[in-house]
């Protein structure tokens, strides 16, 4: 599918505004990251035509600017973004497109969900252990994340906000295992919004990046590093926040937030929750991928990827355990999903180590998730 016009004004713009914005300060990371800070109102999400007039809204109070965020690689040399400024990584790789339906094609899924979904829901909150799954091509990825969604593919109207960890070799030019963020508002047809690399998402943190590998990883038999995502309602001013904790911090991370204007279907509440793990199986010469999912395991095994403690918020700013959780895979021969309680479970696979990390490709097939409901 080819780039729409809209969209690449829209990426002339932001690279014309990096080049007419030098950064504040530019920090070389010890895995060869280059990152910019930049000055918070300079940022790509005011590129955005719904965006031009909007002023950076102040992060919820409960959630404190924390010091303790050293858990990301660019963190590994002491230096960190001034205040006023948010750190962006200079782009690498790219990412290519498909039209609607067609961006889950070769998607596979082992995920927890709630069938049938509460009428509103407000936030979602999960923990995950993050792991280095090895992947066969440049143009696959193995992610572990959570999902929330409103809309349907009828008329392009699925909303979806979506964050956790991935291995994307295309578009970070590396197989380490890095936070994200991805959203959409128009059913994944047009090119896809990863990141900071297309207008959008706000971001509020000038000490955790997003793109930003993450170290360390989990190991079999020893430590467990575990990520917690949190996306809510905002209960004064609507947009929907992201925050962050790595592993045993005692506050969350307030990393940004995506702002109300980009949606037409998530203005006011969500209306289906996901967590769990995806893969692009790309299917080279009719042989299923031997990219991994999770830590590689099928549940069953002590060695397999989880999420635990889910929660959901069914109204503005109240959390609660899950109580109904329902789990489900597209592909259970290779990828599978363990109920352990109403809040955990174990996915991943395909429990076998043959996976080869190719040179890096070209462009390729973007995120969507959502497709599992597919099936349901």
């Amino acid at each position: 599918m080819e780039m729409s016009m809209g969209f690449l004004f829209l990426v002339l713009a932001v690279v014309a505004r990096t080049a007419a914005t030098p950064p504040v300060l530019t920090i070389m990371s010890p895995d060869g990251d280059i990152v910019d800070c930049i000055n918070i109102n300079d940022q790509p999400a005011f590129d955005h035509p719904l965006l031009r007039n909007h002023t950076v809204l102040e992060a919820p109070a409960y959630l404190p600017d924390i010091d303790d965020t050293n858990w990301q690689v660019w963190h590994e040399n002491g230096t960190k973004c001034p205040k006023g400024t948010i750190p962006v990584r200079r782009l690498s790789g790219t990412i290519g497109s498909q039209p609607g339906r067609e961006a889950t094609l070769g998607h596979e899924y082992a995920i927890g969900f709630l069938n049938p979904p509460p009428p509103k829901i407000y936030g979602t909150k999960a923990v995950m252990n993050v792991w280095h799954p090895k992947v066969e091509r440049a143009k696959e990825f193995s992610l572990g994340q959570v999902w929330l969604t409103a809309g349907s593919y009828e008329n392009n109207e699925l909303n979806s906000i979506e964050a956790g960890w991935q291995v994307y070799p295309e578009i970070y030019m590396d197989y380490q295992p890095r936070l994200f963020i991805f959203w959409t508002a128009d059913a994944y047809t047009s090119p896809k919004c990863y990141n900071l690399r297309c207008p959008g998402f706000i971001q509020t943190s000038r000490k955790v990046l997003i793109e930003g590998a993450i170290s360390p990883q989990s190991t079999f038999g020893g430590s467990q590093t575990e990520l917690t995502i949190q996306i809510w309602k905002d209960p004064n001013l609507g947009p929907w926040w992201l925050g962050v904790r790595l592993s045993n911090g005692s506050d969350l991370t307030r990393i940004g937030y995506w702002p109300l204007e980009l949606f037409t279907s998530l203005t006011d509440h969500a209306e289906n929750v996901q967590w769990g793990g995806e893969i692009v199986n790309l299917n080279v010469s009719g042989r299923h991928t031997s990219t991994q999912m999770g830590s590689g395991f099928l549940p069953g095994n002590d060695k397999a990827a989880y999420v635990r403690d889910l929660q959901i918020a069914l109204s503005i700013g109240k959390f609660q355990a899950v109580s109904d959780l329902k789990v489900g895979a597209t592909n259970p021969t290779y990828y599978n999903v363990e109920k352990y309680s109403n809040t955990s479970f174990a996915y991943g696979g395909p429990e076998r180590g043959d996976a080869v990390q190719l040179s890096l490709d070209a462009v390729l097939v973007c995120i969507c998730c959502f497709g599992l409901f597919l099936f349901f």
